[in-house]
């Protein structure tokens, strides 16, 4: 078979000034009056508001947003702790002239609960379609939106409520609990605005503190005789839209800034990167308080899509809180575009390769077999189709069976998942990059593109370009590729932290009347002008003897390996190895202990993850695995532990996007990981 050259597609192209941007497939820099930038600049669309506005204007009678029906709950207690199963319905629908209605009341609601322009509230809820519709609806009356992760403690939620000084906090029905709970702590807070639970209501407020007003969101979107008589101000381009509140990954979350010139920058930029459109569906399940998530959202109702909220908890049937029998939203759902994070289709995968496994050896062969040479096997005419039809098509309904692409950040995606879900679910998955200051927005892969291990070009509007860090040994003169800190320039770089000057100082800069941002992430521009993540200041660490070791870079090559849920790996400077943290797949647990002669039963998991033979037997895996993903002797852990215990945004060890919380992690284990280095010794 003879296999004809593709002739080399550009990514990106840079600049006489050094800077790159996007370029057109032949290398030329990329229009940038292109898909929704010029409909936006004919119908005067210049802040985040007027986005939904001009959706409606198009599409005002099709379905916007859908809410699945919550028909029963039922819970039960085990060993102490409270579970939770949902019968699920039907999606039920509001075109984009109701939801248009339903902002522009909660807009006016909020004004009669003495909020006035310029002012700020707080927005402390899951993702569903009241968060934007409120969050639009502020910005209406040039109301700034603060949002907070349902995922920070107590501790950092109160911080941001109190460091912004707002009278109103929009939340939930299941997050009500803990707002009541910190409410002594914030003063200023006179307002309480809950989204209802469809069982349930607002929930019991019997124990708020005098002063504070409690109402639910359809009361204050109810229309009211006030709403006459209050004046609309019109918001501009420059205004503060968003003050975004980090993860904490690195300690206390951070307040960034971002203006609607920021946020519409990005919007654009993704209606340039992702082919979608009116007869789109999108599954909407990551937090709306990442940024990404966020601009994905206001993309999608001006580029007239239908988005469909859901949840981690019931994604697919076989999701923690989905009742047996029902089914997950995503079936239910058929989405055709969906955004997701590394470790999340990692778990897809793993669940489904379970799946494959319990069918037997020879079945558990033929699918392994086709997902590996899928790839190749696809330049045969029509074996694509044959291959997804006969093998691939229950595991593909599981996700709606009609998904056609995938838009992955928040993390590194691994070269082995992001083919593995390639080939299962026959999707196009295309890996961004970007950051809460950039709006989200640096650099993303085109549809076409069918590398793995990079993030694609820069982005429409974008500037990027490399800067030597000489202690980590990355300079712009590398060969073959440059390397160095990332520096991003542009509209979509963000108006700084809320409040940290000397943060600003180090992280924001002016360069000839450029606003830019150190990214502290370090990466290398090849050929194609395409990025590729190698590094990130905060986590290299350099050992006793001078190498060098990227921690994530490491974690995210190990975390492929069957048997490792997930893994965090430590470096001291004094020593001259590594060691980690894994907590271990349940299921491949037993295999691993029945395959060093270890007789399970009776055996509690905590006891088989502290069994010395299994431990060794996953170090021995560990080893053998990162020496073929290409990691060096010292960049591959000693020795290691096994943990059952949760790594969720829960316990506060890793973000809402799941990303390690380092700081966090180097505590909790900070008794374990010197017992394993004095092992070594």
């Amino acid at each position: 078979m003879v296999f004809l050259r593709k002739k080399m597609v550009m990514r990106g192209v840079q600049r006489p000034d050094g800077w790159y941007v996007k370029a057109t497939p032949s290398g030329e820099p990329y229009p940038l009056d292109s898909r929704l930038g010029p409909l936006f600049k004919e119908a005067g669309v210049t802040t985040v508001n007027a986005a939904l506005a001009y959706g409606t204007s198009m599409h005002g009678n099709k379905p916007c947003m859908a809410t699945r029906q919550l028909l029963k709950r039922e819970t039960s207690n085990v060993s102490g702790k409270t579970f939770e199963k949902l019968q699920l319905g039907d999606y039920k629908w509001k075109t984009y002239t109701e939801v248009q209605e339903t902002a522009v009341a909660a807009g006016l609601g909020v004004r009669l609960q003495g909020v006035e322009p310029l002012d700020r509230v707080v927005l402390f809820a899951e993702t569903r379609a009241e968060w934007l519709t409120a969050a639009i609806g502020c910005l209406q009356h040039r109301i700034s939106v603060v949002t907070l992760y349902t995922t920070l403690t107590d501790e950092g939620v109160a911080h941001g409520i109190k460091e912004t000084e707002v009278s109103l906090v929009f939340t939930s029905y299941d997050l009500l609990p803990r707002i009541i709970r910190i409410l002594p702590e914030c003063p200023k807070v006179k307002t309480v605005v809950v989204m209802e639970d469809q069982l349930e209501g607002i929930g019991n407020v019997d124990k708020v503190p005098a002063g504070v007003n409690f109402i639910s969101f359809t009361d204050l979107t109810r229309r009211k005789p006030g709403f006459d008589n209050i004046s609309t101000p019109v918001p501009q381009p420059d205004d503060t839209a968003i003050i975004m509140y980090t993860s904490g990954s690195t300690g206390t979350p951070k307040g960034v800034e971002l203006s609607h010139t920021n946020i519409l920058a990005s919007v654009i930029a993704y209606s340039v990167q992702m082919n979608v459109g009116p007869g789109d569906r999108y599954l909407s399940f990551l937090p709306l308080a990442h940024i990404m998530e966020l601009c994905s959202e206001i993309a999608l109702i001006s580029l007239g899509a239908t988005i469909l909220y859901s949840s981690p908890h019931t994604l697919t049937s076989t999701s923690p809180k989905v009742k047996k029998g029902c089914e997950g939203d995503a079936k239910i759902a058929k989405p055709t575009v969906m955004n997701s994070v590394p470790l999340v289709l990692d778990r897809i995968i793993k669940g489904v390769s379970k799946k494959v496994e319990e069918q037997g050896w020879l079945k558990s062969m033929i699918f392994n077999g086709t997902v590996r040479y899928k790839f190749w096997i696809e330049y045969i005419p029509f074996t694509s189709y044959v291959m997804d039809y006969l093998i691939f098509r229950r595991v593909q309904e599981e996700l709606g069976g009609q998904l056609k692409r995938v838009v992955v950040g928040g993390a590194p995606l691994s070269p082995q998942t992001h083919d593995t879900m390639r080939a299962i679910f026959g999707v196009s998955i295309q890996v961004g990059y970007g950051s809460t200051e950039t709006a989200s927005c640096i650099s993303g892969m085109d549809e076409d593109d069918v590398n793995t291990g990079h993030t694609g070009g820069p982005n429409l509007g974008v500037l990027m370009k490399l800067v030597d860090w000489e202690e980590g040994n990355y300079r712009v003169t590398d060969n073959p590729y440059p390397r160095g800190e990332i520096i991003v320039g542009g509209i979509v770089v963000g108006k700084g932290y809320f409040n940290l000057p000397e943060e600003n100082k180090a992280s924001f800069y002016e360069e000839n009347g450029l606003k830019c941002f150190r990214t502290g992430d370090i990466g290398e521009i090849d050929h194609t002008g395409s990025l590729r993540i190698i590094d990130r200041k905060k986590d290299l660490v350099k050992l006793k003897h001078g190498e060098y070791v990227s921690l994530g870079n490491t974690e995210s090559k190990l975390k492929t390996l069957s048997n490792v849920e997930n893994i965090c790996v430590f470096a001291d400077s004094t020593r001259d190895k590594t060691v980690a943290v894994v907590v271990p797949s349940i299921d491949r647990l037993h295999t691993v202990a029945a395959s060093v002669g270890l007789n399970d039963e009776g055996l509690t998991i905590e006891e088989l993850c502290a069994d010395e033979r299994v431990k060794d037997a996953i170090l021995k895996e560990l080893q053998t695995h990162g020496k073929k993903c290409g990691l060096t002797r010292w960049e591959v852990p000693a020795a290691v532990t096994l943990t059952m215990e949760p790594w969720t945004p829960d316990t506060g060890l890793v973000t809402a996007a799941f990303k390690l919380r380092r700081k966090q992690l180097s505590n909790h284990y900070e008794t374990t990981v010197s017992e394993m280095y004095s092992r070594l010794d």
